[in-house]
């Protein structure tokens, strides 16, 4: 967490704080300023300039520790952590400048933090410039916007950022140094920084309009930013054999790879279940009754495949005494998550409630959420994340199974189960073989939980054959009885 340490005052540290304290305003303005302009008419002025600063202010602390961070490298100031874990001994002033503040203790992760903040500053000055939270078209836009970059602000700065990185101390520390970032590391961190600056307005675009041309293309969005993060993630362990992976994963050491594929989670599971969804709203519609049991099964199927799917990949892991060390090792891991998904489906009783299904988009967003922050408080989480993407890019197809749907023949839904299910089981027995050195099974149970997604578009896009007019008029005679 940018908090810094040392024994001196820390600037960088002190604005980045200044940031994290200034989210909290970003994700909880759009709850009381509207009442508050509306009680001070007059200050009207006032109210729409400090709408613009919640997003517009971190942007400009950023570019005051960039600037903070130049000065201390040029002068090579060694009583500032930052300089002292930079570059080689004799690196040059304008060396020091140029590349270090985009590399912090060894990794480039302060570099997305400032390009995230540039690209956040173009969105506001000319793309995003005309919305406000007292315009009636453009406020649910705006507070989603809001909203996002109240959450993603937290999320970079706890979780990028090494504790002593902006360090100030009293006296000059000896030189510690480590290797400048190479071009590919720039160029990727660049694309890591634009994706996730994107984001938020793709996706509260989306979410708003349902429509991808109007999401300002979100999909394109979180595959930069998710391809970006793991290049970076995996840039440390170039080194690692892949049977080696499951020790370092248990001992808590890959906090990069675990961080990086959470935000899998938030970043392109996300969208892909909003646009499931409004999908299956479009071309099943509402059901026409026993609705609670796709609810029921949208949320047991969720945490079942969770539970499985942690409990089957812990078990390949080295210090992990059997299957039942591993299923309760994988409980233990799921039970915050699940807490917070229950807790999701809440949402509707505070009126969000406007979405297709919303108790269970209450309970995707809120686990989407948590996760990050439970993979970086827990590295050990990461075993959870491939349910959980499975389980998002797939519910909204299986939850119209159990449901009243007289257009929807059971043969019809005994396909599609079967060949999601089918996909799910061979995907885990992929994660279960990828740590025993099976480069093969890897490739599989990732290629096919990446598939999954476009399998359930395609199943979601195929014509409905009926197979006779008897079969339909026994379902609406189900219909009148339930």
């Amino acid at each position: 967490m940018a908090v810094g340490s040392g024994d001196a005052f820390s600037l960088p540290a002190t604005l980045l704080t200044v940031i994290l304290l200034w989210s909290f305003l970003q994700w909880s303005a759009p709850l009381w300023l509207p009442g508050m302009a509306e009680k001070n008419p007059d200050k009207a002025k006032f109210y729409r300039h400090f709408d613009r600063s919640l997003t517009i202010l971190p942007v400009l602390l950023v570019l005051l520790v960039v600037l903070a961070l130049f000065r201390a490298h040029f002068s090579q100031d060694f009583t500032q952590g930052h300089v002292v874990n930079f570059g080689i001994s004799n690196s040059s002033a304008w060396q020091r400048m140029l590349h270090g503040p985009g590399n912090t203790v060894g990794s480039p992760w302060l570099g997305i933090i400032i390009v995230f903040a540039i690209t956040t500053l173009v969105k506001e000055c000319f793309g995003n410039s005309g919305y406000s939270l007292f315009d009636e078209h453009g406020a649910d836009l705006r507070a989603r916007v809001l909203r996002w970059h109240g959450f993603l602000w937290p999320l970079m700065l706890i979780g990028f950022i090494p504790s002593d990185a902006f360090a100030v101390y009293s006296e000059p520390q000896s030189f510690i140094g480590s290797e400048i970032a190479p071009l590919r590391t720039s160029l990727t961190l660049m694309f890591a920084g634009i994706g996730l600056g994107i984001w938020p307005y793709a996706v509260a675009n989306y979410s708003q309009s349902g429509d991808l041309k109007e999401g300002d293309n979100f999909l394109l969005a979180s595959i930069t930013a998710v391809l970006a993060l793991f290049f970076l993630a995996m840039q440390n362990l170039t080194s690692q054999r892949v049977d080696t992976f499951g020790e370092l994963i248990a001992l808590g050491q890959i906090r990069d790879l675990a961080l990086a594929s959470s935000l899998v989670v938030l970043l392109l599971g996300w969208p892909i279940f909003l646009m499931l969804l409004s999908k299956v709203q479009e071309k099943r519609g509402a059901a026409k009754g026993r609705r609670w049991l796709g609810l029921t099964r949208s949320v047991t199927h969720t945490l079942v495949l969770i539970w499985v799917s942690g409990a089957v990949i812990l078990e390949s892991l080295p210090h992990v005494a059997g299957w039942p060390s591993s299923f309760w090792l994988s409980l233990t891991l799921m039970l915050p998550l699940a807490i917070f998904g229950f807790v999701g489906t809440l949402l509707p009783i505070m009126g969000l409630d406007s979405r297709p299904r919303p108790e269970v988009w209450g309970f995707f967003l809120v686990m989407s959420l948590a996760i990050p922050f439970l993979t970086i408080r827990e590295p050990l989480t990461l075993v959870l994340i491939p349910g959980l993407f499975m389980s998002m890019t797939t519910l909204p197809l299986l939850a119209t199974h159990p449901e009243l749907r007289p257009n929807l023949p059971i043969q019809r839904r005994g396909l599609e189960s079967f060949v999601v299910i089918g996909l799910t089981i061979t995907a885990l027995w992929g994660f279960h073989k990828m740590f025993t050195g099976d480069t093969m099974a890897i490739s599989l149970a990732i290629g096919i939980t990446l598939i999954l997604p476009l399998i359930s578009i395609l199943l979601l896009n195929q014509k409905i054959e009926f197979p006779s007019t008897n079969v339909t008029n026994e379902d609406s005679k189900s219909g009148v009885e339930d």
